[in-house]
């Protein structure tokens, strides 16, 4: 019930989601070509980067930080019904996702990637603890769950791995979807292939960069979808596993050899 009561006190809060989605879709997909390089602002960034605006515009008080525990309340609505609508493309597209077949899964190995290139970079930035939380995984829901359970609440790698969520979560989306049009665009990987790197667990990155790739690769919308969905829910199930196995005793044993070597280079 109370829930139920912040939704409607917050009248004015769905009134700017609704307006503002009505503007992205009348927008559409846009493309930026740099250098040769195709990238694609689908209607979800135009959505945020004018959310951002009207919120930075403080004496219109239209969106403020009180909203916030309302927005993530629908928001959860909303990823429901996206999630219905990617499983039932899912389902649609069950032979080509046969054909992909490990690839779905072992793509999934390369967040792996993120400790090789981001924890020395945060080492050499002046991060300490805080930068095994940064830099074992993507760093969304159950990697810091993992972080916290392993840590602590109060701990340094829990400060580096929320840090990094709540940047993520901010930026994660335009990120995700110049990305995903740059690769693309420079033929370094199949839409298909594409399609399954922009399914990283998190929702809203996927939903971007999925918007990148359909607005380039119109014919293959539902093919896309599929294997971007699919994907998405692999790298969901298998962030806690990977994490706790490879992800969270790599990071720990690179980080001693690393700072180790820093420190012996002052």
């Amino acid at each position: 019930m109370e829930n139920k009561l912040n939704v409607i006190k917050n009248y004015k809060m769905h009134l700017v989601a609704l307006v503002v989605s009505i503007i992205a879709e009348l927008i559409g997909a846009k493309t930026l070509y740099v250098k040769g390089i195709a990238i694609v602002f689908s209607p979800l960034i135009w959505s945020m980067l004018i959310v951002f605006a009207i919120y930075m515009i403080k004496p219109l008080k239209l969106v403020t930080k009180k909203d916030a525990p309302v927005a993530n309340y629908m928001m959860g609505v909303g990823l429901a019904l996206l999630i219905a609508k990617l499983g039932v493309t899912s389902g649609a597209s069950l032979e080509e996702i046969k054909q992909a077949g490990a690839a779905l899964v072992l793509q999934n190995f390369g967040n792996l990637g993120t400790i090789l290139f981001a924890l020395p970079l945060a080492l050499l930035l002046g991060m300490k603890r805080e930068s095994i939380g940064m830099s074992h995984a993507l760093s969304r829901e159950a990697n810091v769950g993992l972080i916290q359970d392993t840590y602590g609440g109060e701990s340094a790698e829990f400060r580096g791995v929320m840090a990094v969520y709540i940047v993520g979560t901010l930026l994660g989306p335009i990120v995700m979807s110049v990305a995903a049009s740059v690769a693309i665009s420079l033929g370094i990987v199949s839409p298909q292939a594409a399609s399954m790197g922009v399914g990283a667990g998190s929702a809203s990155m996927m939903t971007a960069g999925l918007g990148s790739l359909i607005a380039a690769y119109p014919k293959l919308e539902s093919e896309m979808t599929a294997f971007a969905g699919l994907s998405n829910l692999i790298s969901s199930v298998i962030a806690l596993p990977l994490g706790t196995f490879l992800g969270l005793p790599i990071t720990e044993f690179l980080y001693k050899k690393l700072s180790k070597a820093m420190r012996r280079g002052e």
